[in-house]
C-alpha cells in the first residue's frame, strides 16, 4: 500500500487547469472582440479575432501557465521522486532548482511585458523592462519559496507516515483518503469559482459552512470515535454524549467562520449546522465506518500474515548456525590445502563465500550490483570446475559494470543462469553458455545465452516447468513494476534471455 498524495495532487492541479484553460479561452475572445471595436474596427473577422487573441492574451497569459505546469509536473514525476528522495545526484538537483527559478523568472516578467506593453504607451520601454523583472523577480520568489516549503513539508509528512511499525496500513489509508477527498473538495471549489457559480450565495453558504464540516465529521466518526468506542465497548448511552458535543464544537466553530467573514446570521445558523450534523451526517458516517472496517480488517489480518510468514522464515534460517557453517567450512579449505587438493580447497572457499552471501546480504531489499556480480562469478567457477572435465564445454561470463552505482534486489539475476547450467550444459555433446552484464547511468542489462539438450524419456526433470524463471518473474512484476522488460526466446538448441531493469 503506498500513499497518493502526489497523484492526487497532480490529478488537482490537471482538472483546474482544463477548466480554467476553458473558461479563460471562451472569456478572451470576447474580449479580444471587444478590444478590435474599440480600437474601430467594427467587421472583425474570427480570424482577425483569434489572431488578437493569440498574440494579445493567450501568449502573455496562458501560455506561462502551460509552461508552468509542465514544471510542475517535473518537479513531482522526476527531479522530487528520482533525485531527491534518492539522494542521487545533488549537484544536478541543485541546478534544476536554479534552472527552474530563472525559467520562473523569465515567464513572469515576459508575461508582464508583453501584457502591459499595448495597454501602457506613455511609458518608456525601459521602465517597462525594469518593472517587469522586478515582477518576475519576486513573484517567481515567492512560487518558488512557497512550493518549495509545501513540497519539504509533504514529503516529510510522508516519510513519517510510511515508517514501518505500529498501525502503518491505518495511516496510510488515512493519508490516501484526508488527501482524496481534500483535492477532490478544491477540484470542485475551483470549478464553481473559475466558472463562476459561487455568487449564488446559497450555494456558497451550503459548500463552504455545511459540506465541509461535514467531511471533518466523517474523518472523526470514521477514523476516531467509532473505532474508540468498538475498542473499549463503550456503553451507548455514554457513547452518545461524543456524537452529540463533535458537531456542536463544529457547528459553533463554522458559524463563528461565517460572522468573522462578514456574514449576518444568529444562533439558528449555529442550531441548523449542528441538526445537520447530527441527524444526517452521524448516520452516513456509521455506514462509511461499518464498510471501511472490514476493509482495514482485511489489510490487518494480511500484514499479520506475512509477518507470521516472515517470522517462520527468520525461524527456519535461524536453525543453522552461520558461524558453525563458516568454521566447518574453513575446517574443510585447511584440510586441502594441506592434502594439495587445490580444485577441492578453492570449491569449499567459494561455497563459503555464496553462502555468506546468501546469509547476510540475501536480508537486504537492495545491493550494490557489485556484491550480486560477486554471487555469480562464485557460482559460475564452482560450475566450471565441475565441467572440466569436458573440452567441449565453452562458458564465458563479460561484465562491463566499472562505474556503475546501481542497486538491485539480490538474488534476482542467478536464476537465470542456475537455467542455463540446468539445461545448456552437456558432459557428452558441445555446449556453451555466454553470459553478459553491463550498465548505463540509467538501466542494467543482462543476457544469458546457452546450448539446449533435450531430455531423455526417462530424464525425471524433463516435464520440470521451471519454478525459478516463474518466480523471478513475480519477483520482477512486484519490485520493479513498469521498470523492465524480459524478452525470452527459446528453441530445440538453443535458449536467450535479455533482461533491462531501470533500478
Amino acid at each position: 500500500m503506498k500513499i497518493r498524495w502526489r497523484q492526487h495532487e497532480i490529478i488537482f492541479v490537471t482538472l483546474s487547469g482544463i477548466f480554467f484553460a476553458i473558461q479563460f479561452f471562451f472569456g478572451r475572445m470576447g474580449d479580444s472582440h471587444h478590444q478590435l471595436h474599440m480600437r474601430g474596427i467594427d467587421d472583425a473577422g474570427w480570424g482577425l479575432v483569434f489572431t488578437y487573441f493569440i498574440k494579445h492574451y493567450f501568449i502573455p497569459q496562458l501560455g506561462p501557465l502551460i509552461v508552468i505546469y509542465l514544471l510542475f509536473l517535473a518537479v513531482n514525476l522526476y527531479i522530487v521522486p528520482v533525485l531527491i528522495l534518492r539522494k542521487r545526484f545533488i549537484i544536478l538537483t541543485i541546478l534544476f532548482s536554479i534552472g527552474i527559478w530563472l525559467l520562473l523568472l523569465l515567464i513572469f516578467a515576459a508575461a508582464y511585458y508583453q501584457e502591459d506593453f499595448y495597454s501602457i504607451m506613455g511609458s518608456s520601454a525601459q521602465s517597462l523592462h525594469i518593472r517587469s523583472m522586478q515582477y518576475g523577480t519576486s513573484l517567481s520568489l515567492a512560487t518558488f519559496i512557497f512550493y518549495g516549503v509545501y513540497v519539504y513539508l509533504r514529503e516529510f509528512t510522508i516519510k513519517a507516515i510510511s515508517k514501518e511499525g505500529g498501525n502503518q496500513p491505518f495511516r496510510i489509508m488515512l493519508t490516501n483518503h484526508i488527501t482524496g477527498v481534500l483535492f477532490t473538495y478544491l477540484t470542485i471549489f475551483f470549478f464553481f469559482y473559475i466558472f463562476r457559480l459561487t455568487r449564488s450565495d446559497g450555494l456558497g453558504i451550503f459548500y463552504f459552512f455545511f459540506l465541509l464540516p461535514s467531511i471533518v465529521l466523517c474523518f472523526i466518526n470514521i477514523y476516531w470515535l467509532f473505532p474508540r468506542q468498538q475498542r473499549y465497548k463503550t456503553p451507548f448511552k455514554k457513547f452518545i454524549w461524543w456524537l452529540l458535543v463533535a458537531p456542536a464544537f463544529l457547528a459553533i466553530f463554522f458559524w463563528l467562520a461565517f460572522v468573522i467573514g462578514g456574514g449576518h446570521a444568529g444562533a439558528e445558523f449555529a442550531m441548523a449546522i449542528w441538526f445537520t450534523l447530527v441527524f444526517a451526517v452521524t448516520p452516513i458516517s456509521w455506514l462509511i465506518f461499518v464498510q471501511q472496517r472490514q476493509k482495514l480488517q482485511s489489510v490487518l489480518n494480511l500484514q499479520k500474515s506475512l509477518g507470521k510468514t516472515s517470522a517462520d522464515l527468520q525461524f527456519l534460517r535461524s536453525q543453522i548456525n552461520p558461524h558453525f557453517l563458516f568454521n566447518a567450512l574453513n575446517t574443510i579449505y585447511g584440510t586441502a590445502l594441506q592434502e594439495n587438493a587445490e580444485r577441492t580447497a578453492e570449491g569449499v572457499q567459494k561455497l563459503g563465500d555464496m553462502m555468506r552471501f546468501m546469509l547476510e546480504d540475501n536480508q537486504q531489499d537492495r545491493i550494490p550490483i557489485s556484491k550480486e556480480i560477486e554471487y555469480l562469478t562464485n557460482y559460475i567457477a564452482l560450475q566450471k570446475l565441475r565441467t572440466q572435465v569436458s573440452n567441449d564445454i565453452d562458458i564465458s561470463f563479460m561484465e562491463r559494470t566499472s562505474g556503475c552505482t546501481h542497486q538491485i534486489a539480490p538474488m534476482l539475476l542467478i536464476p537465470f543462469v542456475e537455467n542455463a547450467f540446468k539445461h545448456g550444459i552437456s558432459l557428452k555433446e558441445k555446449s556453451w553458455i555466454k553470459i553478459n552484464i553491463s550498465c548505463d547511468t540509467e538501466n542494467l542489462h543482462f543476457d544469458v545465452y546457452n546450448s539446449v539438450h533435450p531430455k531423455k524419456d526417462g530424464d525425471p526433470e524433463r516435464d520440470r516447468s521451471g519454478i525459478g524463471l516463474e518466480n523471478v518473474k513475480q519477483r520482477l512484476t512486484l519490485i520493479y513494476p513498469h521498470q523492465h522488460e524480459l524478452h525470452i526466446r527459446s528453441t530445440n538448441s538453443e535458449f536467450f534471455v535479455h533482461l533491462t531493469i531501470k533500478p
